[in-house]
């Protein structure tokens, strides 16, 4: 008798295959899994992978508060249950995101954030418990602190480590997880074993591993970019690899598939000639960014959730030439938010 876990797995299969068909078909035949709101572009830190600080942001622009809500709203009579708040840094809206995660929560709306903990002292900590928070997702680029603040920014790696700490006492019977997000790049991928074991000592739930993108407003791909990993480096690489696939098969502290972790050398090797598999982006995510335009990859579609409702954005024309355009993208991409799980192992991971 399959019993509530495998249920629930199953659960995860039927989506997945559902969303399969709709990229098959060009048809959206079910709405988004997840709904992501880019809060701001704006940000505190000047990362070495990332360019959307650069980004001219407009704060009076930003959506409103009255706006979000009532995108949460149908999204709740929709289906669709999982609200994440992402930037920049959402914490730059830190009575913004808060207020909309504890709306979330009198939804039922399950919610995450994903932070670098710049803004995170106890006092916001607590508030974020206070509202319901199902999912603090908390960048780490380092295990050491001189690797982490070297990618981020002097004293960020402290505040990320106490941060996690903070909310890991705090929390007690609340349900919130804690994560480490770490993207693997030139700079830190000698480092990913040792992040691994800094998240168990911790305590955190689990770690992410995202293999970086080289540009994420999707304007410029150099890879002799200094992020990139290149040359010798690879096979130390994929050595690297080997070991976080032997971590992975012992639990499931590691998030990502071995299917996933197996394609992180192959991407860095084969650079504008990877490819893997199908590219879900625009059927099961939508994403909101700060000002309302839904944005797939720049991609488009022209759309804006303030004039429309989400069932109405979903199944439009326009979204449906977006939809063409991904399915025929040549950009070598392992974004995590858009992870093609491979069907063997979604079943290896039922029967386990």
């Amino acid at each position: 008798m399959v019993g509530v876990e495998g249920m629930a797995k199953l659960g995860q299969i039927k989506r997945y295959l559902s969303y399969m068909l709709s990229y098959n078909l060009n048809i959206p035949l079910r709405y988004p899994h997840e709904v992501n709101f880019q809060m701001t572009n704006r940000c505190p830190l000047r990362c070495k992978m990332c360019e959307i600080w650069k980004l001219n942001a407009n704060p009076k622009k930003e959506l409103s508060v009255d706006v979000m809500k009532r995108i949460m709203d149908e999204c709740r009579d929709l289906g669709i249950n999982y609200i994440s708040f992402v930037g920049g840094e959402a914490l730059v809206r830190r009575k913004d995101t808060l207020e909309l995660v504890g709306y979330a929560n009198s939804k039922g709306l399950h919610t995450t954030i994903v932070s670098n903990a710049y803004f995170l002292d106890e006092k916001v900590c607590e508030k974020l418990l206070d509202v319901g928070l199902n999912r603090l997702a908390l960048s780490l680029d380092g295990a050491k602190r001189e690797t982490h603040d070297f990618i981020r920014g002097r004293g960020n790696y402290d505040k990320v480590i106490e941060a996690a700490k903070t909310i890991l006492k705090l929390r007690k019977k609340k349900q919130i997880k804690v994560d480490f997000t770490s993207v693997v790049m030139s700079y830190n991928f000698r480092e990913l074993v040792d992040i691994y074991w800094l998240g168990k000592k911790i305590g955190v739930d689990q770690v992410f591993y995202q293999a970086v993108v080289l540009d994420n407003t999707f304007k410029n791909f150099d890879y002799n970019e200094e992020v990139w990993i290149n040359g010798e480096d690879l096979e130390d690489l994929k050595s690297i690899i080997k070991k976080l696939i032997s971590l992975k098969r012992q639990d499931d502290f590691i998030f990502n598939s071995v299917e996933y972790l197996r394609s992180i050398p192959e991407y860095f090797e084969k650079r504008g000639n990877f490819k893997f598999g199908a590219c879900l982006a625009g059927f099961m995510n939508l994403n909101i960014d700060p000002y309302g335009n839904i944005s797939v990859c720049g991609l488009g579609p022209n759309l804006n959730v303030r004039d429309r409702r989400i069932s109405d954005l979903w199944t439009h024309e326009e979204f449906s030439k977006t939809r063409s355009l991904i399915k025929r993208c040549k950009r070598p991409c392992l974004m995590l938010c858009y992870e093609k799980f491979g069907i063997r192992d979604m079943f290896k991971h039922l029967i386990s």
